[in-house]
């Protein structure tokens, strides 16, 4: 027996992901520099490549975000995401193993720290994209159904910003307490 889910679940969990890979795009784009030597600080490439690893990563996150809006090419952007987004959570855990827990993400956006809980972020990010991959429900959606989506994915959007900011906040809380005044 294989698991069908409703359309209604995956168009969600497509534009759930396009809006993190969108996003993450329009804020390495704002400052294409700061995004390379994030990667250099993560020690795990030569530092020459970098810039040139900066540009392949964002040249796919482009496309994940292409792949996720076309029908024909959504299931070929949920791998792609998925693999991205297992990819920088090695990083980040390779980086937090290594001792190196004071460097930016490179996720997008300022003040993310490498963090267990971005790791864990990415975890569920790939669960969700995964649900692209499932058999699809025969249902065909309504116009209230285009609308619920359309609600769902910016409710998703509005709670991955306020996760964002709890995770960067918890790292604040961890370099204040590494500079403790005892």
């Amino acid at each position: 027996m294989s698991l069908a889910v409703d359309p209604f679940v995956q168009l969600v969990a497509a534009g759930a992901i396009a809006v993190v890979f969108a996003r993450a795009v329009v804020e390495k784009s704002s400052d294409f520099v700061v995004y390379a030597a994030t990667l250099r600080d993560y020690r795990l490439i030569p530092e020459g490549l970098a810039p040139f690893v900066a540009v392949c990563l964002f040249v796919a996150e482009i496309s994940v975000v292409a792949c996720l809006v076309m029908p024909e090419t959504r299931g070929f952007g949920a791998l792609c995401a998925m693999a991205l987004l297992g990819l920088y959570g090695l990083a980040m855990s390779l980086a937090l193993l290594a001792g190196r827990e004071e460097i930016e993400c490179g996720c997008g956006g300022q003040g993310q720290i490498v963090s267990w809980a971005l790791v864990a972020r990415n975890g569920a990010l790939i669960a969700a994209a995964a649900l692209m991959l499932a058999p699809e429900a025969s249902r065909t959606l309504t116009w209230f159904d285009d609308a619920q989506i359309v609600c769902a994915i910016l409710v998703f959007w509005l709670a991955l910003a306020i996760a964002e900011k709890a995770i960067e906040s918890q790292a604040a809380v961890r370099r204040l307490r590494a500079q403790s005044f005892l």
